[in-house]
């Protein structure tokens, strides 16, 4: 508790009842939560130090209790060593500052907040339309900064008052759009947009406001009150914009004085003696401890606390993975590591970068095959094909080949109308980086690229081998694979039995790792008996794969896994471990794994790498 100032006796004023009008909602808001977690999570799995560049929010006090525990904050990448542990602000970053943190080979968790990546979604979407970008906000926030990265210069224009609108060196005719900074003023926001669609004719914008909730409804209830009050008082830091907003709303709304404290010793220069009643809110960013501080304090000085009526906030942000994207996860196994520069490597160049194509498809394609997942198929794939004496390079490329339909199918499975994800690898998920249309479409394209790939005579000299693996994918995509397991998942018969679980997981995981491994034979030298062993294997190591997933979906620790757990839960999806029970399922998976080995057998210490991938896949943590 912080002691009062010296001259709390002078405070003191005796006449009436004094009252502090306690705001609702105020402090500390979802998306901060979750940003903060996100710092103390990697702690927590990498160890410190941990870099964070920029604040993570706007609170010296968060910020100072974060360094004690580890974190260490910079305003640029430049300063952060290469190769460690890396949080980019909730705020949002440019896209030079990813490239540049690329460069330097950082292990980079996104904290980006859900609504600064939908307006980053949505800005690059209007670029794409031809339309010019005006971006609402204040120049040298953030999150502006960050916003105004993600497109050329000459693409985005910042607008800060209704002089900015008047003199926008653009033709009036210009086909624009506008997003507003999460953080800005509600009735200025309102009266900017007025004035944009008063000069400019073609203007588009959000479906929905881009300002925050918890901004929204703050500055409401904080409207609401302000006439009732002598004085506001806004607990918050002074860099953050949400709380001087609020300290704007209190003005415009008839207070007589509204000040912005950060603590209870800054309520000593407030002339609190005349005042009887006193309204009081706190910014996103401000943390509990010093609401009630300056709340104790005031109880001192005789004012009661009465709470305002206001909405209560149920949103939910999911958590933030700390498993780092730009690199693979030091404890995966060196053969899930080895191959994976080749790999991505065959992706980029069968993406590529013609100018005559969309960029902002390609970029989404780039974006979701390169997300820094475990590449655990493409790895079967090449073990194979090398236990079997097959041609590396070919094996390459019908790995790329896999990853792309795997990549399509993280993609539309993330989408609202599945799984509806935010977030994958601990960065916005395709559809919320770029947008729905896009996501569909991208996945479209990598699944047309897979197909590309395997019948280019590059992946193979034998027309007949391509046309082999060509038709093995799509039946592995098809109804009896991808699609149809998918669909056995979405509408489960009712009283799910073992056998028709095990059929669902066989098509909807199996189906993808049984091609990787047929795939691999193809391309190296095998007969009856080993194409028999190797299919055994490639049915259990599926079943074991899905199997295994169930488990950490209900029992594992999302920092850990390094994406949201309980979803199957929270949808009442049937799985291994609602079906079979948590503990027959670990079962199943030990009995799998046994099964595997017993495959490998008559290939004796050339099979060690597909000894380890099963191994992998049934003690994994992540």
């Amino acid at each position: 508790m912080i002691s009062a100032p010296d001259d709390r006796e002078d405070q003191a004023f005796s006449p009436g009842p004094r009252r502090v009008l306690m705001a609702n909602p105020r402090g500390f808001c979802a998306g901060v939560r979750r940003a903060i977690a996100a710092v103390e999570d990697a702690l927590h799995v990498h160890g410190a130090p941990v870099y964070v560049r920029h604040a993570i929010v706007h609170n010296r006090r968060v910020l100072k209790q974060l360094e004690e525990l580890g974190a260490v904050f910079v305003e640029d990448v430049s300063e952060i060593p290469q190769g460690a542990v890396t949080i980019l602000s909730a705020h949002g970053s440019a896209a030079a500052v990813k490239a540049q943190a690329d460069q330097r080979g950082l292990r980079v968790v996104d904290a980006i907040c859900p609504l600064v990546a939908k307006i980053h979604s949505e800005v690059a979407q209007w670029n794409s339309q031809g339309r010019h970008v005006l971006l609402i906000g204040h120049a040298d926030h953030p999150e502006i900064i960050g916003t105004t990265g993600q497109l050329p210069r000459d693409a985005i224009s910042i607008v800060t008052d209704l002089a900015s609108v008047s003199t926008l060196p653009l033709p009036d005719e210009t086909p624009v759009a506008y997003a507003v900074q999460t953080t800005f003023s509600v009735a200025d926001s309102a009266r900017l947009i007025e004035a944009i669609e008063a000069r400019f004719s073609n203007c588009v914008g959000p479906r929905s406001s881009d300002i925050c909730y918890a901004t929204t409804n703050r500055q409401s209830a904080v409207t609401q009150i302000a006439p009732r009050c002598d004085i506001m008082l806004i607990v918050g830091d002074p860099t953050s914009s949400n709380a001087h907003r609020l300290v704007e709303a209190a003005l415009a709304a008839d207070c007589p004085q509204a000040f912005l404290i950060e603590d209870a010793e800054d309520l000593a220069h407030i002339p609190l003696a005349k005042a009887s009643t006193i309204g009081l809110s706190a910014a996103a960013s401000a943390p509990d401890e010093a609401i009630e501080e300056i709340c104790s304090w005031l109880d001192g000085l005789g004012f009661l606390r009465e709470e305002m009526a206001g909405p209560e906030e149920s949103i939910r942000f999911r958590p933030i993975s700390v498993v780092t994207t730009e690199q693979a996860p030091p404890h995966l196994p060196k053969i899930l590591t080895d191959d994976r520069a080749a790999v991505d490597t065959v992706l980029m160049d069968a993406i590529g970068d013609c100018p005559t194509r969309n960029i902002r498809l390609a970029d989404a394609m780039r974006y979701a095959a390169t997300a820094g997942g475990k590449r655990f198929r493409a790895a079967l794939a090449l073990a194979v094909a090398e236990m079997l004496g097959g041609d590396r390079g070919s094996a390459l490329r019908v790995a790329a080949a896999i990853e792309c339909v795997h990549a399509q199918s993280l993609v539309h499975d993330d989408l609202p109308c599945m799984d509806d994800d935010d977030l994958r690898r601990g960065r916005p998920t395709v559809h919320r980086r770029f947008d729905e249309a896009t996501a569909v479409l991208a996945g479209d394209a990598l699944l047309a690229l897979a197909f590309e790939i395997l019948s280019d005579p590059r992946t193979h000299a034998d027309a007949a081998v391509r046309s082999e693996l060509v038709l093995g994918l799509a039946k592995c995509i098809g109804q009896d694979g991808l699609a149809g397991g998918q669909m056995m998942d979405l509408y489960p018969e009712a009283d799910l039995s073992r056998e028709g679980l095990i059929d669902c997981l066989n098509r909807k995981t199996g189906a993808l790792v049984r091609f990787a491994v047929e795939a691999g034979m193809l391309l190296g030298r095998s007969n009856a008996q080993t194409r028999s062993a190797l299919k055994s294997y490639a049915t259990d190591l599926g079943l074991l794969f899905q199997l295994r997933d169930d488990l950490l979906d209900s029992e594992g620790d999302a920092a850990i896994v390094g994406k949201a757990v309980n979803k199957d839960k929270d949808k009442s999806r049937e799985t291994g471990v609602t079906v079979l029970g948590a503990k027959t399922t670990a079962l199943e998976v030990e009995a799998l794994l046994r099964a595997c080995d017993s495959a490998l057998e008559p290939f004796g210490i050339s099979a060690a790498r597909l000894r380890t991938l099963a191994r992998f896949a049934a003690r994994r943590d992540l």
